[in-house]
């Protein structure tokens, strides 16, 4: 695959630019070769049933390939079991629009999306905006947070509209050692997770399946768990703050999640104008998946096609209800 090198068992990928992309990726055949490549780690094939690297390129359909295994001989669609199946969408759609998703840090709006693929319907490009935000969810909820945790909740929109939603925001609080031998710290990986009804069970959930055992979660005393804390269900530590009764007490308890929500709020009123609360975790989904890869954004697009190639499809009920 032009645009990445290899780097020992994975691929190290080199940036694609601009003009670069658009020369790189400009026809559905390439599209194509990109997304088979995505969807198998850097391979061209590999085959689910026999583990096998060898296949038959299909010429019609083009996005079929079957196994060489004579003892196989399954054959592979493109889009099946992806985000891309049921989509009539061209491959080299798709792929731009991962590319103009990813290319900013601001994100892009749906209507913005649209006019950038030159496409007439904004619902089609609507439902390949949410596509591409739910498989980002999931690939992040492949990873586990460790070691020191700020937790702490907020909500998002206007209560007098009824479009208000409570998230659980967690943040790892990192802490390293510099060249020069100076003490620095640091966000490190973030969840958010939606609040529906009791927050202590979804805080409960949260540690149970989203933290690593024998973590430590700092947090205030709003979340109101202290029980859940001393019932020694948990399989991490919560430390309430002694104070946290002003906002620069509070700020200083938990600066990385104070500062991860603040920006998240200016990203969903600056980029998107406020969110429908029923689709607040897949606009959030997207923040948080590019808050984790923000040291390395030029590999921001082509993680994003990985996740989009490999993450399970999405109904149309589920993506639009």
């Amino acid at each position: 695959m032009v645009g990445a090198e290899k780097r020992g068992n994975g691929f190290r990928y080199v940036p694609l630019k601009g003009a670069h992309f658009f020369k790189e990726i400009d026809s559905e055949e390439k599209a194509r070769q990109w997304a088979w490549k995505a969807r198998f780690g850097g391979r061209e094939f590999e085959c689910p049933q026999c583990r096998g690297n060898e296949y038959y390129q299909h010429k019609a359909p083009a996005e079929v390939r079957t196994c060489k295994n004579r003892n196989c001989l399954k054959q592979v669609r493109l889009r099946a079991g992806t985000v891309f199946q049921d989509s009539k969408i061209p491959m080299l759609t798709w792929i731009r629009a991962i590319y103009f998703v990813m290319q900013s840090k601001r994100g892009i709006s749906a209507l913005e999306l649209k006019r950038l693929l030159g496409m007439s319907s904004y619902g089609t490009t609507w439902s390949i905006l949410h596509k591409i935000r739910q498989a980002l969810r999931q690939r992040d909820a492949q990873y586990k947070l460790s070691n020191i945790i700020e937790l702490d909740s907020a909500f998002f929109g206007k209560k007098i509209t009824n479009n208000q939603r409570r998230v659980l925001v967690a943040v790892e609080a990192k802490e390293w050692v510099d060249d020069k031998k100076r003490l620095k710290s640091g966000a490190g990986f973030a969840k958010v997770v939606a609040v529906i009804g009791n927050s202590r069970d979804h805080v409960k959930d949260l540690v149970d399946n989203e933290v690593t055992k024998g973590s430590v979660i700092y947090t205030d005393a709003e979340i109101g768990f202290v029980k859940l804390r001393d019932s020694g269900k948990l399989h991490a530590e919560i430390r309430h703050s002694a104070t946290g009764s002003t906002k620069e007490e509070s700020e200083r308890w938990l600066p990385w999640v104070h500062k991860f929500i603040s920006n998240a709020k200016t990203w969903v009123l600056g980029t998107h104008h406020g969110v429908e609360a029923k689709y607040l975790t897949r606009y959030l989904g997207e923040y948080t998946y590019r808050f984790n890869r923000r040291h390395d954004p030029d590999s921001l697009f082509h993680r994003a096609l990985t996740a989009c190639a490999t993450a399970s499809p999405w109904p149309a009920h589920v993506l639009f209800g």
